[in-house]
């Protein structure tokens, strides 16, 4: 091919790619503008703000920015790449490995003569603590043509099983669950009680949720559901975000409280704990072993936190099954299913289990979203189907539903930019109610309808939650009560306010608990990277940087190499007293930082904390402190 040649068809191929991310952009503007109403809120956008308070004032923001079509890309499905020979299931209440390929299949995949050649064991597990599975009984079976279910000991929660040929090459490696009930004692439905359940999706702006997941958000749009706009993190990563939700308390409060000086968080009081005194049934199912919100450099729990617990599932596979299908290492498969489709499959088979009954669940997937800014898009469908399926068998009839996150994405090119962020501070919250809801408590149902255009917290989801294991609460009555006592407070209100409240006007980010640093009830402006102020704040940034990782020996001292971006937050137009924000990149090890800095005279101040938004792979494989690991890069 000559140079010219080689020229065209590299033109036209990148104008085809241009062309292709041109019309999806077109295509989800589309979806999202036709598709999902946005009711009540154009008002409010239009003016726009989300929140226009007299103590906050968060500007609205573009789910389609101009600068999206750069970013927002279609994504191809990338599926697990080895074959599903059994699933675990149910057949007349007794339990079985079902087998999913056919005779024919078996043979061509696996290049063996006979079905009979292949030999599988299993061992059957169970949980000793959050670290740690134990094995229980092992069995060894020879498959024939005739094999299409294998019977299982009805105590079996987890098991592990290998197939292998006449040679012992292994064929087949997978880990399998069964969530059939153990309780003789059933918490039957009550109607003055409403079951609860957290779906977390991981990184999940609000806006990137409009933009990637326009299907269920049509299908959201048609249930009763409170969409809030000024939802707001208060931490930098999930588990500053969850434990105000999961506890009331932020993380100082938590780990003084129930975890320094302990062995794990067995004493803490997490949501489920007040639920399980309500009478409730219990769930916790995270899709990650690694990276859980309780044990990523953390101790976990000793015991069982809930009465059914998706952890030792995980473990089981990352420790022996898991392989993984992209080059980053971060999506990961057992068999011919990704993490997020063993959450997933937890949450399906956990529904028979409570369909009748109180439950309080959690779940919380992470993996692709967290690291791929475009992966919602595979999501859309996949949630879509767990929501048709919590309506067609009742669970939505009498369980409040959270779908949330815990806070944009955290890095990448697109973060680098003004929207990310922005969108970074401004995860997405959606509550649906049984429609009866509404009918029998007006005023709460109002109030949480107001609070969609309130600053709100996941401080505020704790309270709320909880005002669900006694609906006398929310009977008018009570809320005009709890409203008057909440007025009569001024200034003084508390940092969790129940959203069946009205959130009083006055809260800004200082009263709601929401640290600077990520807090959008204040509009930026550009400022020159060049500007002194741009400077001096950059240069105490990383002094500050310096000083958090001074007492680890093994972390070299960073430099500024370059002042990328700066930002202007000046509230009262005062030019003794404003605050500077800047993004810069350090050396060694090419960190880019965001930090803001509070000028006072001639006096700087570091306001909040300093956020790492791009990767720092093992960089800082020398310090086991999440605090600072984000700092470090090791000698």
């Amino acid at each position: 091919m000559k140079p010219n040649e080689r020229f065209r068809w590299g033109t036209r191929k990148c104008y085809r790619i241009y062309l292709a991310a041109i019309l999806f952009c077109v295509s989800v503007y589309y979806i999202i503008s036709t598709v999902i109403p946005y009711g009540d809120t154009e008002h409010e956008i239009a003016e726009g703000y989300f929140v226009n308070t007299s103590g906050c004032r968060m500007m609205a923001l573009n789910p389609l920015p101009m600068e999206s079509a750069t970013y927002l890309l279609r994504v191809e499905p990338k599926n697990c790449n080895r074959h599903q020979l059994f699933k675990a299931g149910t057949i007349h209440r007794k339990i079985y490995l079902i087998r999913t390929m056919s005779n024919k299949k078996i043979l061509s995949a696996w290049k063996v003569k006979n079905v009979s050649d292949i030999v599988c064991v299993y061992k059957t597990t169970q949980r000793y603590d959050d670290f740690r599975n134990i094995y229980v009984t092992k069995r060894i079976i020879r498959l024939s043509n005739q094999t299409f279910a294998i019977g299982v000991e009805d105590s079996t929660r987890i098991l592990r099983i290998r197939c292998t040929d006449g040679h012992n090459a292994t064929l087949y490696h997978d880990v399998h669950f069964f969530l059939q009930s153990q309780f003789k004692n059933r918490p039957k439905k009550r109607s003055d009680r409403l079951s609860v359940m957290i779906i977390g999706i991981d990184s999940l702006s609000h806006m990137h949720y409009l933009r990637t997941m326009p299907f269920l958000g049509s299908y959201i749009s048609r249930l009763p559901h409170v969409e809030f706009w000024g939802y707001n993190r208060v931490g930098s990563n999930s588990y500053p975000n969850l434990v105000p939700l999961l506890s009331g308390m932020n993380v100082e409060q938590l780990e003084a409280a129930c975890y320094v000086g302990h062995e794990n968080y067995d004493e803490c009081k997490f949501l489920w704990k007040h639920f399980k005194l309500s009478g409730y049934r219990t769930s916790f199912a995270e899709d990650t072993r690694v990276g859980g919100t309780f044990n990523y450099v953390k101790k976990g729990f000793y015991r069982q936190p809930t009465d059914f617990y998706l952890r030792p599932v995980m473990l089981e596979i990352d420790s022996h099954t898991r392989y993984s299908i992209d080059l980053r290492d971060d999506i990961h498969c057992t068999g011919s299913r990704k993490y997020g489709d063993i959450l997933l499959e937890f949450i399906n088979k956990l529904i028979p289990n409570i369909a009748d009954e109180l439950h309080f669940s959690f779940f919380w997937q992470s993996q692709g979203v967290h690291d791929y800014f475009n992966y919602a898009q595979l999501l859309d469908e996949k949630y879509l189907k767990l929501m048709q399926v919590l309506n067609n068998t009742r669970i939505l009839n009498d369980t409040l539903v959270l779908l949330m996150s815990d806070h944009g994405i955290r890095f990448g090119s697109f973060r680098q930019t003004y929207q990310g962020m922005l969108e970074e501070s401004q995860p997405l919250l959606i509550a649906l109610f049984p429609k009866w809801l509404e009918k029998a408590y007006p005023a709460a149902i109002s109030n949480l309808r107001y609070n969609a255009h309130s600053l709100v917290t996941t401080f505020d989801l704790h309270v709320t939650l909880k005002d669900l294991t006694n609906l006398k609460l929310l009977h008018n009555s009570n809320i005009e009560k709890r409203t008057a006592a909440l007025r009569k407070l001024g200034n003084n209100i508390p940092r969790g306010i129940s959203l069946f409240l009205p959130i009083p006007k006055v809260r800004d980010c200082a009263l709601a608990g929401i640290p600077a640093s990520y807090c959008l009830c204040h509009s930026l402006s550009s400022l020159a990277t060049a500007d002194v102020r741009s400077q001096r704040a950059a240069s105490f940034v990383v002094k500050s940087i310096n000083a958090i990782i001074r007492s680890e020996k093994l972390c070299q001292i960073l430099q500024i190499k370059e002042v990328q971006a700066a930002y202007l937050l000046n509230r009262n137009n005062d030019h003794y007293e404003y605050e500077v924000k800047v993004r810069i990149q350090t050396t060694p090890g090419e960190g880019l930082f965001e930090g803001t800095t509070r000028f006072t005279g001639d006096l700087l101040a570091l306001n909040g904390a300093v956020l790492r938004i791009n990767k720092y792979g093992n960089q800082s494989y020398c310090v086991h402190n999440y605090l600072i690991e984000m700092y470090c890069y090791c000698l």
